[in-house]
């Protein structure tokens, strides 16, 4: 006893463990997984805001190429050249002014002045201000930094003439930022230019251009330090910093910086920042929201499997009492379908009978009809060919239907092993398929392909036909609504020979499929079927030491194949049409051999007429 105790006692200690250390690794794992979610989110973020100020970009490359087309089409007027020639002549300045100050591009929103130099000396400018100087050099895109006595910063657009003659286009920086930029309640976008002198954001009431040494607040700050990092390292990058508003109120903010470098003006180098804390806010309470209920739901299964192990002690008893009455029940049950399938094999056995009766009265009555249809054809005139086609339609009928009845005869009849003989399969599968063409919808088709031609089997002739017309009726019932095709087919595989019956009817399912073989289990209305067929069948198959085989599939048909072993005799039968395959058609076979004898005789009837002459 005490051992046990303590095996018990080793035993919860381990589980103790074991559960001590899948919590530490739970905790890990959502530390890990906020972890990669907060990057995730911070990467979508960015992307978010690289695209906010690609739009940006895009505006300033388009108001500045805007200014620069209409610069060069005034500067290549030739009424300008007209006027700086007559200014070289006279030396009169006020004519190139006046048509200077009334040039094409005053309509333009950013445009600020033009700036006429000859030998890098102002001539004169289109707005009379003579206070410009130039902070920056022109870089590859002929663009400098300019500012005036005001303070007021400009962009130029510098363009060289002919004669020493060069133009400087100003662009109003307040409002290009207004324009290509504006303003917005979320975000503040600051631009950089190229040589980090100057910095431009949207100010309180109007955009704000302050040289790069000028202080500021603290976020305005931390933010022009940032890019200007950027800047000078000519990478695009984001970063967190913990920051303040307007009113006081700290909160994370998150930058993103372009340099000049990599954007499409190529002037400024753009950066934008927002309240991370306001876009990272949701996503993460509903991740906390997500772990707290899935606490409480794994809380809940616990408490659940503890309530279904106490559960099943109290329910051990019951379950066993339960197994006792369910075998009871099962016996009973199999009692009652034994009783069941007696009673119905005792009314088939009646039917069978019955239908053995009926069939010999059916022979006694189609006897004479067949014999007084030939007796009537030998006493017309030879020239009553429309009474000899309608008796031969009687007697061809008459044939027909004593066939039908022959077969129905032997199908009444009991198999057993006693009556096993050698009988030619395909022989026995025409003579089968003859029985079922009066129950033959219209709309299907029978086609077959023989191939076992002369091959033996020792099999009961009757059971082999019974297999055969359950399986083709059966076809039948699936082809019955919408129609189709039954391919019957024979060949050898080495010992055995392969029976094939595929049709292109409704089909089965999987689970129809594993039961067609139960006896008594049907799909068909009641009434319709007897859930037997199969059944027999399958039983004929095993009688005769042979493999049945199904596919199907609902919507494409069904395909039984049926191997039987071979008794390896060789005779010859009958073919099946030209080539051994063809439509099953008795109606040919039987008017052609009526025709054929109704020759014959008329040859002989010629001959002896011919001989007494």
């Amino acid at each position: 006893m005490l051992k046990k105790k303590t095996a018990r006692r080793e035993v919860f200690i381990i589980a103790l463990a074991a559960a001590v250390l899948c919590i530490a690794l739970g905790i890990y794992g959502v530390w890990r997984s906020f972890e990669r979610f907060d990057s995730s989110i911070l990467t979508e973020k960015d992307t978010q805001l690289y695209s906010l100020m690609r739009s940006g970009d895009i505006n300033m490359e388009n108001s500045i190429n805007s200014i620069q087309r209409e610069a060069e089409t005034f500067l290549g007027r030739e009424r300008l050249k007209s006027e700086i020639a007559n200014w070289r002549e006279s030396r009169n300045i006020e004519s190139l002014r006046t048509y200077i100050s009334n040039n094409t591009l005053v309509t333009n929103p950013i445009y600020a002045d033009l700036v006429m130099n000859h030998k890098d000396k102002t001539i004169c400018t289109a707005s009379g201000n003579n206070s410009y100087s130039q902070i920056t050099g022109s870089d590859a895109n002929s663009m400098s930094l300019w500012k005036d006595e005001d303070d007021a910063y400009y962009m130029a657009w510098h363009q060289e003439a002919a004669g020493g003659i060069t133009y400087d286009i100003l662009i109003d920086l307040q409002k290009l930022y207004s324009i290509a930029i504006g303003r917005s309640n979320d975000r503040e976008i600051m631009l950089l230019d190229a040589a980090s002198v100057v910095t431009l954001t949207a100010g309180t009431e109007s955009p704000v251009v302050m040289e790069t040494h000028t202080e500021t607040g603290d976020r305005l700050s931390q933010f022009r330090d940032f890019m200007m990092s950027c800047q000078k390292e000519g990478i695009a990058d984001g970063i967190s910093v913990d920051t303040a508003d307007d009113a006081g109120n700290g909160y994370t903010a998150r930058m993103v910086a372009v340099p000049s470098g990599s954007t499409v003006n190529g002037e400024f180098a753009m950066g934008i920042l927002v309240n991370y804390e306001d876009a990272i806010a949701p996503s993460r309470k509903a991740a906390g929201e997500i772990l707290l209920y899935g606490g409480i739901a794994v809380i809940g299964v616990a408490g659940l499997l503890l309530l279904l192990i106490l559960m099943r002690r109290e329910n051990a008893a019951s379950s066993a009492e339960l197994r006792v009455l369910k075998k009871k029940n099962e016996a009973m049950e199999e009692i009652n379908q034994k009783m069941q399938a007696l009673a119905h094999h005792q009314r088939l056995e009646t039917i069978g009978t019955m239908t053995a009766s009926i069939a010999h009265d059916f022979n006694n009555l189609l006897t004479p009809i067949m014999g007084y249809s030939i007796m009537t054809m030998e006493m017309l005139p030879a020239d009553a060919t429309d009474l000899q086609e309608n008796l031969m339609e009687i007697y061809d009928a008459s044939v027909k239907a004593k066939d039908i009845v022959t077969r129905l005869a032997d199908l009444t009849k009991k198999g057993n092993e006693e009556n096993f003989k050698e009988i030619e399969i395909d022989e026995v599968i025409q003579s089968a398929l003859k029985v079922t063409l009066p129950a033959k919808p219209k709309a299907v088709e029978v086609k077959a392909n023989f191939n076992a031609e002369g091959e033996m089997i020792k099999a009961d002739r009757t059971q082999i036909s019974q297999l055969v017309m359950n399986i083709v009726l059966n076809a039948y019932d699936a082809m019955r609504e919408k129609g189709g095709t039954l391919l019957v087919s024979t060949r050898i595989s080495g010992e055995e020979v392969v029976i094939r019956f595929k049709d292109n009817g409704c089909g089965m399912d999987t689970e129809t499929m594993s039961r067609i073989f139960d006896p008594f289990y049907t799909t068909k209305e009641s009434g319709k079927g007897t859930g037997l067929g199969l059944a027999i069948v399958a039983q004929i198959v095993e009688t005769h030491g042979g493999k049945i085989y199904v596919d199907s599939e609902p919507g494409a048909g069904t395909e039984f194949r049926i191997y039987i072993p071979l008794a390896g005799a060789e005779l010859e039968s009958l073919a099946w049409g030209p080539g051994g395959e063809g439509k099953f058609d008795t109606k040919r076979y039987s008017v052609n051999l009526i025709r054929k004898e109704l020759a014959r005789i008329q040859a002989e009837k010629e001959a002896e007429a011919k001989a007494q002459n």
